[in-house]
């Protein structure tokens, strides 16, 4: 179950030799995963859950998309020449009931006229099921089941229009998430022509004595008990940058230091004058929680935020929380039931309603699924803000193209990685 999670490169690419091995000495694999790139390197099938059902495809996790995406297209297409076929059935018994209705027994012939297409209408259902056979009650069942670019049999969520989809699937531009899984960050402000974050000569550790000794790697020195020092780094505005190292390298650490959270044992931190900074982490939204439950056993997201915003309005609160994929059901629930997914949502939401401008975000990905992840890329794109991550999914950060960085836990120093998270992946390959 989300085997990848808390896991740096070396331990995913162990993993992999260990699903690998597995494979050649045919033992069956069952995970449940959101890293993408897993899925479509090493998956031979995809079991897809949705409406209390398992749906079967051949294939990793592209193909199973290709293949959804086509049946959904389908199944609109159906339901666009459904609607054109009662709309004209309507216009026809709406024509019949203004004929004049003839002296003689004329009244009950056409009553029966409208009796017989008002029937025809009701009796109306798809024709066709996915594969273009013809539609059978006894095996797929009754009624329409419309559905989006994402998921066909989610009738719960709330769809964009059937024209607005069709019109999507005939391109290859990505499709706009549900809103049960979107993720809509409002536009930042933007009055700054100056790097937003600047770290200089930075360095932090734990347990550090007074007098730290050096140690030489390499002609490059690291400080006795520090993660790492003399870390100069510059966010400008509307970058997007991703720091990446071995787990204990410091990154989670360097990332409170840019959000202020701790203070450096060496160098400085400069924020840009007026920038507002959001901070996330999993402990951040367990914590959110939890301080919010203090002696209430009804706390729920919306009066969580409502106490902690009291000068926005109800409708703005709802409006936030629907943004983040929490709907009046899911803002209404008492939050002590809420799945790690949803208080990342709920904490993000909490963020956003403090309009910040840019937004350090410590593994974002680990408490979702695939579709929520696409959702929160999409989410990320759209956004003007600036973003500072740490993730070890390699398709999040290939998605948001941004600049990497890592931590050398050897030397202890951040480096620019030019050629990105493929050019960092593949130096572990050479090795």
């Amino acid at each position: 179950d989300e085997p990848t999670n808390y896991l740096d490169v070396e331990g995913l690419i162990q993993l992999r030799q260990l699903i690998q091995h597995c494979q050649e000495r045919n033992t069956t694999v069952l995970m449940v995963s959101h890293d993408v790139d897993l899925i479509n390197d090493l998956a031979t099938d995809v079991i897809y859950f949705a409406n209390q059902t398992l749906s079967y495809f051949p294939g990793n996790y592209r193909d199973f998309t290709g293949y959804k995406n086509q049946q959904d297209l389908h199944m609109l297409r159906q339901n666009a020449a459904l609607s054109k076929k009662r709309n004209a059935m309507i216009q026809t018994i709406e024509n019949v009931k203004k004929q004049p209705t003839p002296k003689r027994g004329g009244g009950a012939k056409k009553g029966h006229q409208v009796g017989v297409r008002q029937r025809k209408l009701e009796k109306m259902g798809i024709e066709k099921d996915a594969k273009g056979h013809r539609w059978k009650e006894q095996k797929a069942g009754t009624g329409i089941k419309k559905g989006s670019i994402n998921s066909v049999d989610a009738q719960s969520r709330k769809k964009l229009s059937d024209t607005q989809l069709l019109k999507r699937g005939d391109t290859s531009v990505a499709p706009v998430p549900d809103k049960a899984v979107q993720f809509v960050f409002r536009n930042a402000s933007s009055t700054w022509g100056e790097p937003l974050i600047m770290a200089l000569d930075v360095g932090h550790g734990y347990g550090v004595s007074d007098n730290p000794a050096s140690v030489v790697v390499n002609q490059v020195e690291k400080k006795e008990g520090y993660l790492f020092d003399c870390v100069d780094l510059s966010v400008d505005e509307g970058s997007i940058v991703c720091i990446l190292g071995a787990n204990g390298s410091g990154k989670s650490t360097l990332l409170r230091l840019l959000a202020q959270r701790e203070a450096p044992l060496e160098g400085k931190i400069h924020n840009a004058q007026g920038v507002t900074i959001g901070y996330f982490d999993q402990h951040e939204a367990d914590m959110l929680v939890e301080n919010a439950l203090g002696g209430s056993e009804v706390a729920t997201p919306l009066s969580l935020l409502m106490s902690r915003f009291p000068q926005k309005t109800e409708q703005d609160i709802r409006g936030e929380l629907t943004g983040f994929g929490l709907d009046p059901k899911q803002a209404a629930t008492n939050i002590r039931f809420l799945s790690g997914g949803e208080r990342s949502r709920l904490c993000l939401a909490n963020l956003m309603l403090s309009d910040p401008q840019v937004l350090i975000m410590d593994e974002p990905t680990s408490h979702l699924d695939v579709e929520s992840v696409e959702a929160l890329i999409y989410g990320l794109k759209e956004w003007n803000g600036t973003l500072v991550m740490v993730s070890h999914d390699a398709n999040f950060i290939r998605s948001l193209e941004g600049q990497c960085f890592v931590i050398m836990p050897e030397e202890g120093k951040l480096r620019s990685i030019p050629g990105g998270i493929n050019y960092f992946l593949a130096s572990f390959m050479i090795k």
